[in-house]
């Protein structure tokens, strides 16, 4: 069943934060859950209201939010949404890339890249995750969140691993170590 779970949240995610299909998305991201299960259904016939509830629930990275029989993605869209987060000044955060794109990254700083923000993670070992999927081998990038926050970059909370910013300058960035 543990693979099922991955292949919905794929799903979900593809449809919540890149395209809706026929599905109608208000300005801030929200589906009704009911027509999002409905589209799933379309692959997962059995999948119900209360499995996509429990797989939200359960998803540790807090990628969805359900809120008066609607559902939405908190954090990486490509398409465009307008989802109020609630501001944050972590010390530290943390970027998993590949060589050569951190060594892009030092030099201009960290962009979105076909998202609408750039995500960063509270651990080194969430990083190193992401990372992964770029490059077995992946550098880990620090920010110094506490300064950007002080200098006047906007940084939100997403979920309790997961923070975005619209752009954080290359002075804020360090390499902290190559996996």
């Amino acid at each position: 069943m543990k693979n099922f779970k991955v292949k919905i949240s794929k799903l979900m995610s593809y449809l919540l934060r890149h395209n809706p299909k026929n599905l109608e998305m208000s300005e801030n991201g929200f589906i009704l859950l009911d027509s999002l299960v409905k589209e799933i259904q379309k692959r997962y016939s059995w999948a119900n209201v209360a499995y996509i509830k429990d797989l939200v629930a359960k998803d540790k990275k807090g990628r969805y939010e359900i809120l008066d029989g609607k559902i939405r993605a908190r954090y990486g869209h490509s398409i465009k949404v307008k989802i109020r987060l609630p501001l944050a000044s972590p010390k530290r955060l943390y970027h998993g890339t590949s060589k050569a794109s951190s060594e892009k990254i030092l030099m201009e700083g960290l962009r979105p890249m076909g998202r609408q923000k750039v995500h960063l993670s509270q651990s080194i070992e969430d990083a190193i995750q992401v990372g992964k999927r770029k490059t077995s081998r992946p550098v880990i990038l620090e920010i110094d969140s506490e300064r950007a926050v002080r200098e006047g970059i906007k940084i939100e909370k997403a979920s309790e691993r997961i923070y975005v910013a619209n752009y954080i300058p290359a002075k804020f960035i360090k390499i902290l170590n190559k996996i």
